[in-house]
């Protein structure tokens, strides 16, 4: 904030009002600050030609992704900033993004963090323009190399081009490797290679003849003693006395990586808590409802199987997983005579049943790390054709984790024992599954469903149901069980 010069900032949003809130939070922050917001491919490679000062991009856009934003500035070369704010991403998205580049990521409901993290990212881009500068700086002097080259702490070494032979390695390579100046200097780079992955070398050589330069390649490096090391690599090939040489610069990242190593241990130890939670929670409702004790573990693994025959991805798996074990979490506010009762309900009862949903809503919502998951335990009652509750949406306005999870709640639900009726066979449940296709199911689900069925994948989920009638109960003909 000290630059006379506004900050250009380019927003990479497709809700107007969410890149508005962005912004505001620049101003309050003290920013001075030219924006463009772009929600498209071709309008951010047209924008980034310009350079920004800084990229404050949604993790997910209809057409587009930070990921994908990350890659094309990877793609041409570019080094801006780039914050990641998002909605709704999972730890492990978050970490990616960072791997790929980007400088940092906040939620949209923590914009309190905002100005800190693009503080952070300008500052780290300066530390990268100075190093870079620094480096093309470097040349070969009558002595082979300046005072930095001696003293820098990186290992830092100047290889003839055509051979391959050390010319000459600093103090830094020595200590981090272990190797004198004297066991290197001379010897061909492939016959003493400090490169612990002989493809990572490979690459690295490839690379080298192709571009002849590279920024920030990650590998595995020897230490004299038999232990390894994890540097980052820079290399560049320059010319001395019209002869080329290739100098890398290899700084140590080893610690850098063991904690981020132990980040990514704490999270998984932290999602395992997360999910030891639901099934805790889970297993309360049970608990309470003896009659559907055992269906929300039945429906779950089944709606996992569906889920991932249609090619869903594992991201998305953990929310509907968590989804499925919540799905009647909003039971815990109806009353226990309603919830228990052995007959029929009343009208006045139905409709304090039907508010599960939203009670389900209203728990869950509160809570960030779940409302990803909130589509199933707050959509698995809406119906294809708009008859459902509480929204009444249609079509695919209802979500398809909600859409897969329908088929397989309404499936079990119909095959076990309830206090009003027994449950119904196999092949009844496979006709009425059918008969509303396109009423209460998606059309399409309800094929793959059917298809993974006749195929034997739901068969270990049944077990240890309760007895099935042979007939087919009457009061569910016209309608799935709320």
């Amino acid at each position: 904030m000290v630059d006379m010069h506004p900050l250009r900032v380019l927003v990479l949003e497709d809700r107007p009002v969410d890149a508005e809130l962005i912004l505001h939070e620049l101003k309050r922050a003290g920013y001075d600050y030219i924006s463009k917001r772009v929600d498209t491919q071709a309008d951010y490679l047209r924008e980034i030609e310009e350079i920004p000062d800084i990229i404050l991009a949604d993790y997910s856009l209809p057409q587009f992704t930070a990921m994908q934003a990350l890659h094309l500035l990877q793609e041409r070369g570019l080094d801006i900033p780039f914050v990641v704010v998002t909605g709704t991403t999972s730890e492990e998205a978050a970490v990616e993004t960072m791997k790929h580049g980007a400088a940092d990521y906040l939620l949209k409901d923590r914009l309190g963090r905002l100005a800190q993290a693009v503080e952070r990212a300008l500052e780290q881009k300066r530390l990268r323009d100075e190093k870079r500068e620094s480096e093309r700086a470097l040349r070969l002097s009558e002595d082979k190399f300046s005072k930095a080259f001696r003293i820098s702490p990186d290992a830092i070494s100047l290889a003839r081009l055509s051979d391959g032979q050390y010319i000459e390695v600093n103090d830094g390579f020595a200590r981090l490797t272990g190797f004198t100046p004297e066991d290197v200097v001379g010897k061909n780079n492939l016959l003493f290679n400090i490169w612990a992955n002989l493809e990572e070398s490979q690459r690295f050589s490839s690379m080298m003849q192709e571009v002849g330069e590279i920024d920030n390649v990650e590998g595995v490096f020897k230490r004299a003693d038999g232990g390894v090391w994890i540097g980052l690599v820079s290399a560049r090939i320059i010319e001395v006395d019209n002869e080329p040489f290739i100098i890398s610069v290899i700084r140590d990242i080893t610690e850098r990586k063991r904690a981020e190593l132990e980040l990514q241990r704490a999270h998984h130890d932290l999602a395992e808590a997360y999910d030891a939670t639901i099934e805790g929670w889970s297993h309360v409702l049970d608990l309470r409802d003896k009659e559907t004790e055992g269906h929300t573990q039945r429906v779950t693994e089944m709606t996992l199987r569906l889920a991932r025959a249609l090619n869903v991805s594992e991201e998305d798996i953990v929310h509907i997983r968590r989804g499925a074990l919540l799905h009647d979490i909003g039971k815990m506010a109806i009353r226990d005579d309603i919830l228990q009762k052995p007959g029929p309900l009343t009208d006045e009862e139905w409709k304090e049943m039907r508010q599960h949903p939203e009670f389900a809503y209203q728990m869950l919502y509160p809570i960030a790390y779940l409302r990803p998951a909130l589509e199933i335990p707050y959509c698995h009652h809406e119906h294809w054709d708009g008859s459902g509750y509480p929204r009444n949406l249609k079509g695919e306005e209802i979500p398809l984790a909600a859409r897969i999870f329908t088929i397989v709640d309404v499936w079990d639900a119909l095959l076990s024992n309830r206090p009003y009726r027994k449950g119904c066979t196999e092949e009844s449940v496979l006709e009425y599954i059918q008969k509303h296709s396109g009423v209460y199911f998606d059309p399409r689900l309800v094929e793959a469903f059917l298809s993974l069925y006749h195929k034997g994948v739901f068969d270990d989920t049944q077990i240890a149901r309760m007895t099935r009638s042979e007939s087919f109960p009457k009061r569910l003909e016209n309608g799935p069980i709320p």
